[in-house]
């Protein structure tokens, strides 16, 4: 018999899944028309919530995150396991491709650094663990939204802008979902300046045994050194990565 889930936690994690990094605020009525509440269940809600420390409410009806959520976070950076199984496997990618080397899993907001080993190069570009990056214009928000469905990418586009970070980012619905297509057929994802304009990165995606993505693995530098032949090479080594890091999951 299935274990009965309880509603109200459910709903909760709906309610805090509304946040994003284009969304730091919500309101009642945000929650009531977004979630199929009513108004006086969904002040319930909030009003909970604020109490425990997981929002907190700066002005009259308007709710952000709280201290709860900021420590809870913190405290999963340091103490998840997944972190120390691939630090050492990205490491090593790294030093075979002389690139940085980044694992990230998938938060609300987009795609989040979990490790990151930096390339041994005198001029290289770092991100700091807990980072999280745009979803349509990197390589690692392109993976995770062609592995989900119509609907549930439309539900995480809902409250996000295709806004245009430099002049190679995709702004448009139509153009997006013709790359997404492309990705799911290729089995990797790249960035060419359409984050910051002289970087490039290659991703690809890491299946947990439900085949469902987990982690994505990308190499990221100076563009101009990710030409045809490095891509190649960049999803052979972070590929052979992912299976390492499978293998020492299960």
């Amino acid at each position: 018999m299935a274990t009965k889930l309880n509603g109200s936690v459910v709903k909760s994690f709906e309610i805090l899944g509304l946040f994003s990094s284009e969304r730091r605020e919500i309101s009642a009525n945000t929650v009531a028309d977004e979630l199929g509440m009513t108004l006086a269940t969904a002040h319930r809600f909030l009003t909970t919530l604020t109490i425990v420390g997981a929002l907190t409410s700066y002005r009259r009806g308007v709710y952000c995150l709280g201290h709860r959520i900021e420590e809870l976070g913190r405290l999963e950076r340091e103490t998840n396991p997944l972190a120390s199984v691939v630090k050492p496997i990205i490491t090593a990618a790294s030093i075979d491709l002389n690139e940085s080397v980044m694992a990230s899993r998938f938060s609300q907001g987009g795609p989040i650094c979990m490790a990151v080993s930096p390339s041994n190069r005198p001029i290289n570009i770092n991100i700091k663990v807990g980072t999280i990056l745009p979803i349509h214009s990197t390589a690692q928000g392109k993976i995770w939204l062609s592995t989900l469905s119509k609907k549930e990418r439309t539900a995480s586009l809902a409250a996000y802008s295709l806004a245009a970070l430099t002049e190679q980012t995709v702004q448009d619905n139509e153009g997006l979902e013709k790359e997404l297509d492309q990705i799911r057929a290729q089995g990797f994802a790249l960035n060419r300046g359409e984050n910051e304009p002289d970087l490039g990165a290659v991703s690809v995606p890491v299946f947990s045994d439900e085949k469902r993505v987990f982690l994505t693995l990308s190499t990221f530098g100076l563009l101009s050194r990710f030409d045809d032949a490095f891509v190649e090479t960049a999803v052979e080594r972070l590929n052979r990565a992912a299976r390492e890091i499978v293998a020492n999951c299960t």
